[in-house]
C-alpha cells in the first residue's frame, strides 16, 4: 500500500482518474484491491503466488465474502452521525437534531472570574458561585445551539419535548428553559407544555412549521398492495446505430465512449 500511495502521487493517478467520468469507482476500485493484495500478501511466499491469487479470485470471485463486496465510493450522500461539535465548520444538506432541547444542570460550582477571567473552583458551592457556573454552561450551550442551527443547507428539523428533570410529579411547568432552545423560546422563563406549544406556533412563520409526532404503534410496516403500480420496461423508441468506428484510447479518453468525428476517427487501436 505505501509503495502504491507513492506511485499514485508521483504519478498524479488519483487526479487523473478523479477528472474523467466514473473516476471515483475506478479509484475505490484500485485502492480496494490494492488492500486485498496486501492482505494476502503476507499470506504468500513469493509475487508470483501474488498474481496467481488475484488471477484466481477474478476468475472465480466469491460474492459472499465481504470482502470482496464493491465499496462505496464515498459517503456524502449517507446518514451520518455527528457531534456538534465534530461538526463546526461543515455543512450538510439536511440536517436533523432530536435531542436539542436537552440539557445538563451545572452541579458544581466551577466558573471563571468575571474580572480577572481565572478558573475559579468554591468548594463550599456557595449559591452564587453555583450560579455563575449555569450561567456559563448555558453560555456554551448557546454557543453550540448557534452551531448546530447553522449546519443546513436546505433543511433543519428540531426535536422538542416538555422536558422534566425532577422526580414524581410530571405536569406543571417544564425544565425545557434551562436549556438554550428554551431560552431563545421561553425567554428563560419556566412554563408547561402547552405554553411551550404556543411558544413554537408564535415563531412559525413561511419558513418554520412545526408537527407533532406520531405515537408509534409497534407494528410492522406492510406494504399497501392497493397503491402499488404496475411495473413495465421501457419501449425502445429508435433502432440502435451500426455505424461504429475503430477509434484511438486517447479519443476515449477526451470523448468519453462516444463516436468521434473527423478523417482520424480510423486511426487504429
Amino acid at each position: 500500500m505505501p509503495m502504491l500511495r507513492a506511485l499514485m502521487s508521483a504519478r498524479n493517478i488519483a487526479e487523473n482518474l478523479l477528472a474523467t467520468a466514473g473516476g471515483e469507482r475506478r479509484l475505490t476500485d484500485i485502492l480496494h484491491i490494492s488492500e486485498l493484495l496486501q492482505e494476502a500478501g503476507t499470506q504468500l511466499e513469493s509475487e508470483h503466488a501474488l498474481v496467481r491469487w488475484l488471477s484466481q479470485h477474478i476468475l472465480e470471485p466469491d460474492s459472499n465474502a465481504s470482502s470482496q463486496q464493491m465499496r462505496l465510493e464515498s459517503d456524502k450522500h449517507l446518514v451520518q452521525i455527528v457531534t456538534i461539535h465534530k461538526s463546526k465548520g461543515l455543512e450538510y444538506p439536511l440536517v436533523w437534531l432530536p435531542f436539542i432541547t436537552n440539557f445538563r444542570v451545572q452541579d458544581q460550582a466551577f466558573y471563571h472570574d468575571r474580572h480577572s477571567f481565572e478558573a475559579v473552583l468554591d468548594l463550599n458551592a456557595a449559591p452564587e458561585s453555583v450560579d455563575l457556573a449555569e450561567a456559563e454552561r448555558l453560555a456554551e450551550d448557546l454557543r453550540l445551539l448557534y452551531v448546530a442551527l447553522t449546519r443546513s443547507v436546505w433543511h433543519c428539523s428540531l426535536g422538542v419535548a416538555p422536558l422534566v428533570r425532577r422526580r414524581g410529579d410530571k405536569k406543571g411547568d417544564t425544565d425545557v428553559h434551562q436549556s438554550a432552545l428554551g431560552r431563545l423560546l421561553q425567554k428563560g422563563e419556566p412554563q408547561d407544555a402547552a405554553g411551550l406549544r404556543t411558544c413554537i406556533e408564535a415563531l412559525c412563520n413561511d419558513d418554520i412549521a412545526w408537527q407533532t409526532a406520531q405515537i408509534g404503534d409497534n407494528q410492522p410496516w406492510q406494504v399497501n398492495d392497493a397503491l402499488t403500480a404496475e411495473l413495465n420496461a421501457r419501449t425502445l423508441q429508435r433502432l440502435p446505430g451500426d455505424n461504429w468506428r475503430v477509434t484511438s484510447y486517447s479519443g476515449l479518453q477526451q470523448r468519453g465512449h462516444g463516436y468521434r468525428s473527423g478523417s482520424d476517427a480510423t486511426a487504429g487501436c
